[in-house]
């Protein structure tokens, strides 16, 4: 068996484990949406209860707009996003198509280490079925893991919802040509690259990996293993936070008193874990611990929920890919911060920008499309990137044709003691094979070892 911590050298190179992890990864999820498929064709047909046919059919007249987010999260900065913009749309004269939006509020369970497929599969059919028949149902947002988005997304998309995954990375998302579902954010192939060049360009060459043992953490350690080694940077020791005997303290110690490597040998750390709680966890006893080198991550790490478990002492030098540059000087984006700060009394993150986003982006796209009707708003969401892409508080909001974000910017982002900072910018080109890329997809800063063009989107086509 394998020890959850040996030495770099030991371990199967990582082209070899990427291999591997996406032949397993693709099988995944396949089953997850096959088994959505055979639920509707199985049970689709039989009585439906009637406490499920109750679910979000009562209250005031308007569209329903479902919310679904994590029961287990004490800050929730994704629903005050998402609260904001609807308080916003229901504020102008046109509204939706006249109405007010009504905000159904809808939590999944967590998803652990220890949840069984079957059992995230379950949980999530069940609810995202009952989701699914909400009466005026306009649109549903959220869903906070790639497990449960992937396995919902089946169920929304076989019963014409539209559905905007807010959180869901996972680069399997997007390849099942679902018409009415939607990534929000661009997948972890995508970000992997983008951290691992701007670590590159920041000369932290020596890294040591840490994720845990959940399938959006282990594709997310690969791909950045993959993308840092193959631009000439070095793995030294590649290891698990969690799923093992030992504490995050043993862990660490392990990094300060090991016989493998000294303190010189790395330059910083890379931390994915699909626990926000885990995550700060690290970050504090690392800390404690005297270890300030940067500590690399996802997209996550721009988090409020983070910096308020940590402190903003222990953040410095946290650094975390974002679709959200708070640093916008443009007026929506100043707007949109002195809002949020006004109403609830913190800056807003990245998932709260993508929460405000997707609600005022349903609302433009059935303005523009002029119907409720799923198909000929996703047809609206998709086609607008050849005449007037939308634009939100997150820049502009692209889609190819399987409904993808594609053609946009992802940001670096660095805390330095007081606040998260964008640092570096990149370009994520155009995805759809009917469009080129364009020539703006240079990274903004200096000339990094990885192209910020070809990179992402080549190991983006490495679909799971």
């Amino acid at each position: 068996m394998e020890e959850d911590l040996a030495p770099a050298a030991e371990d199967p190179a990582p082209s070899q484990i990427s291999s591997r992890l996406l032949r397993l990864l693709g099988v995944f999820s396949v089953l997850i949406v096959a088994a959505g498929l055979v639920y509707y064709l199985v049970v689709g047909s039989l009585p439906v209860p009637q406490a499920v046919l109750d679910f979000f059919d009562d209250g005031p007249a308007g569209y329903r707009l479902v919310a679904v987010y994590s029961e287990d999260r004490e800050e929730q900065s994704f629903i005050n996003g998402v609260r904001m913009a609807v308080d916003d749309v229901n504020a102008t004269d046109k509204k939706v198509l006249g109405e007010d939006i009504i905000l159904e509020q809808a939590q999944e369970k967590g998803v652990t280490l220890s949840s069984s497929l079957e059992t995230t599969v379950r949980k999530t059919m069940t609810l995202s079925d009952r989701v699914a028949r909400t009466d005026n149902l306009l649109a549903v947002v959220g869903h906070e893991w790639s497990d449960t988005a992937v396995t919902a997304s089946s169920i929304y998309a076989r019963n014409d919802i539209l559905y905007l995954a807010t959180h869901a990375t996972a680069t399997s998302l997007t390849n099942h040509s679902f018409d009415t579902v939607f990534a929000l954010q661009p997948d972890n192939a995508t970000n992997a690259a983008v951290i691992a060049s701007y670590a590159l360009t920041e000369k932290l060459k020596r890294v040591i990996v840490f994720s845990d043992k959940s399938d959006y953490a282990k594709e997310s350690a690969n791909f950045f293993s993959e993308a840092i080694t193959n631009a000439g940077g070095d793995i030294v020791y590649r290891g698990y936070l969690s799923g093992t005997q030992r504490s995050l303290d043993d862990v660490i110690m392990f990094i300060l008193d090991n016989e493998f490597f000294s303190r010189s040998d790395y330059d910083a750390f890379f931390i994915v874990s699909s626990s926000v709680d885990e995550t700060a966890d690290f970050i504090k006893r690392a800390r404690y611990l005297g270890l300030s080198l940067p500590i690399l991550g996802m997209e996550y790490m721009f988090s409020a929920a983070i910096e308020e478990n940590v402190g903003k002492d222990g953040m410095k030098d946290v650094i975390g890919v974002s679709l959200y540059d708070r640093d916008n000087i443009s007026d929506r984006g100043q707007s949109f911060i002195k809002s949020y700060q006004e109403r609830f009394g913190s800056l807003p993150d990245l998932n709260a920008a993508l929460g405000y986003d997707a609600v005022t982006l349903i609302r433009d796209a059935v303005e523009r499309a002029g119907s409720l009707d799923s198909g000929p708003v996703s047809d609206t969401l998709k086609v607008a990137r050849y005449k007037t892409p939308f634009t939100g508080v997150t820049g502009p909001l692209v889609f190819d044709r399987n409904g993808a974000i594609t053609d946009t910017q992802v940001f670096v982002v660095r805390h330095d003691g007081d606040e998260f900072h964008s640092v570096a910018t990149f370009h994520v080109p155009l995805t759809d094979s009917s469009s080129q890329p364009d020539e703006q997809g240079k990274e903004t800063l200096s000339p990094a070892p990885i192209q910020t063009d070809a990179m992402p989107s080549e190991i983006g086509t490495q679909r799971r």
